[in-house]
């Protein structure tokens, strides 16, 4: 057996070139690569080469965690709760912070990344192209309006606590993006990726991916490590060619493969050629910027559904691995909570928690709504979008890496999302119930603004759902113009931001209000082709005109690009005062609102009356 000597040679290697031996020499044999110290005593210079064996502590560290775990898990299925909530706990208490069982996770967090790739390719194989093609536009509606207003929340969180534009454009990632591990471990654990929410909640999950990997560009943009390229662009055009990759050319490649996998007989040779694509599917799609759970979602879209015998054949041999390397997913996560720094956290968590909760259940619910869905699902997809998760960490991470955010908003990143996740549940789990409730408190007139512009998006953004779809493309060829003068309004958001003078912004406010108007005529005969088709029948008058719903869709339409103009024009002039715009353009719209519910309600109290005199 080969011998082990000391590090006589690196450390004089180290003192000919007059510095200190580096940081890694001096941890403990503990802390350093999981290897035992030698016989002499000194810690193997050529651990490398595998001379010495691995310490026991990994799987002492790995079998009381997920011993520990499944007490966990099954005390949280008792008492009612996901068992994601058991397996966080544990992880907190035995974590390096709190009893110190587990000293060092990190191996540990290599291997529970496999567990959210393997759960998002699981994921995949319930969907199909075709479910996600039937809500892509409702996708781009909810998920652009949804991001929009959480990167608010977190970017005037900031501006109002005085942090600087890099802490506010950091704390606004970590508070915009949303977990698709939790959501959909919630999903298949409650048996409800067939729900009309799940196919929705996925595609804004995909969605959420592209403008994550954008973000974290306009990061690192803004903290100077892509000052020579553009790297908001570049990772915008690698991510759209990965997944035009896959989905255009990957079902070529992977009919073969399936034909390949059809003639594998043996049990063991069939996972391993699985676990291989699966694993590969995210090595590419990190080769091109994204999460590897990207790629294993896309690579389960294309792969046979589970209904198919091979689908299931897939199920039955990859579940067991799914479900073990995601407990230790969330087990993992649990230890990094460090408890001591909770008391320092706690008030911007107290503060931004709600606040987030508040904007999915309020915001995101309103834009599923008008998008066309009814209103327990659209409370469902709001309620969806709670948990926080991945990207929250990976910004922090960057950040922390970077030495561009404090250790403070590091570990308010982890209790932040520790806290979504743990609410999250309660939330999904009662939306009928929260339906009901808050179904009482919302102003007739109110709801009825909100059924008129769903019955007028619902053919345009559920189009498999309506009753013509030729009468929707017809529609989505007039929305082209829509579309051209919608450029020229970002185009105006962009010389708002970069006019200096109050003289320029007064000018540029006026020409927004000319272009606006123009861009409530030119949607309201857009969306002529489809009036035949409004479902009319949901609203609680007989009365309706379908070109008066048209045309207050079409105001309202405009009014919001129209607010969003003039809070970006005069912000250099008024700070915050310019966001009580969006309060008196709400006042607005329900003033609209009770204008029209008035009208078309008094002909059927017309009509009751003389209904009643006749008695």
């Amino acid at each position: 057996m080969r011998s082990c000597a000391p590090e006589t040679q690196s450390s004089s290697s180290a003192s000919r070139r007059g510095s200190t031996p580096s940081a890694d020499s001096s941890r403990r044999p503990s802390e350093a690569s999981g290897y035992a110290p030698c016989a002499q005593g000194d810690r193997c210079p050529r651990r490398r080469s595998g001379c010495c064996m691995p310490e026991s502590s990994f799987l002492r560290d790995l079998g009381l965690l997920l011993l520990f775990g499944f007490l966990g898990a099954w005390l949280a299925v008792r008492l009612g709760q996901s068992v994601i909530i058991g397996y966080i706990l544990i992880g907190a208490v035995l974590g390096p912070h709190a009893l110190g069982v587990i000293a060092d996770a990190a191996l540990m967090r290599t291997l529970a990344e496999l567990g959210i790739v393997l759960l998002m390719f699981f994921l995949g194989v319930e969907f199909s192209l075709e479910r996600l093609r039937r809500v892509r536009a409702a996708v781009l509606l909810i998920g652009g309006g949804e991001l929009l207003a959480n990167l608010s929340v977190g970017f005037l969180v900031g501006y109002a606590l005085g942090w600087s534009l890099m802490e506010r454009a950091f704390l606004a990632g970590i508070v915009a993006m949303s977990s698709s591990g939790v959501v959909a471990k919630l999903l298949i654990e409650w048996r409800r990726t067939a729900n009309p929410e799940a196919e929705a909640l996925m595609g804004i999950m995909i969605f959420e991916d592209f403008i994550a990997v954008l973000y974290l560009g306009v990061l690192a943009g803004l903290s100077g490590e892509g000052a020579r390229t553009s790297p908001a662009l570049i990772s915008l055009l690698k991510a759209i060619a990965f997944y035009a990759l896959i989905l255009g050319f990957g079902g070529r490649g992977l009919a073969r493969l399936l034909t390949l996998a059809l003639r594998v007989r043996s049990e063991e040779l069939f996972a391993l050629l699985w676990l291989a694509l699966i694993a590969l599917a995210g090595v590419g799609a990190s080769l091109f910027g994204l999460a590897p759970a990207a790629g294993a979602f896309l690579l389960g879209m294309i792969a046979p559904a589970r209904q198919s015998d091979l689908g299931e054949r897939i199920y039955s041999r990859l579940e067991s691995f799914r479900d073990v390397f995601l407990a230790l997913f969330f087990l993992t996560f649990g230890t990094m909570l460090e408890g001591e720094s909770l008391r320092r956290v706690l008030p911007l968590v107290l503060l931004i928690a709600p606040l987030s909760i508040l904007t999915e259940l309020v915001v995101t619910s309103s834009l599923a709504f008008l998008a066309g869905f009814s209103g327990p699902v659209a409370l469902a997809i709001g309620a969806g979008m709670i948990p926080r998760g991945e990207y929250a960490l990976l910004y922090a991470a960057f950040g922390q890496q970077l030495g561009l955010i404090s250790s403070d908003l590091f570990q308010f990143t982890g209790w932040y999302v520790f806290a979504m996740t743990l609410l999250a549940p309660i939330f999904m789990k009662n939306t009928r119930a929260l339906y009901r409730l808050l179904h009482r408190f919302i102003p007739r007139p109110i709801a009825f603004a909100g059924m008129l512009i769903s019955i007028t998006l619902r053919p345009m953004t559920l189009w498999s759902v309506t009753a013509n779809a030729g009468a929707t493309s017809r529609a989505r060829c007039g929305t082209a113009r829509w579309l051209l003068l919608s450029g020229a309004i970002a185009l105006l958001l962009l010389g708002a931001l970069a006019a200096r003078s109050p003289m320029e912004r007064a000018l540029l406010s006026a020409i927004g209000v000319v272009v606006l108007a123009g861009l409530s005529r030119v949607t309201q005969r857009a969306l002529e082709p489809i009036r035949e088709h409004l479902e009319l029948s949901r609203l609680p008058t007989p009365w309706a005109d379908p070109h008066r719903v048209i045309a207050y869709t079409a105001r309202v339409a405009s009014s919001v690009p129209l607010a969003a103009l003039l809070i970006a024009t005069w912000w250099k002039d008024f700070g915050a005062w310019t966001l009580l715009g969006i309060p008196l353009l709400a006042l607005i719209h329900i003033g609209w609102a009770w204008a029209w519910y008035r009208a078309w309600s008094r002909p059927i109290s017309t009509a009751s009356e003389s209904a009643a005199s006749k008695e």
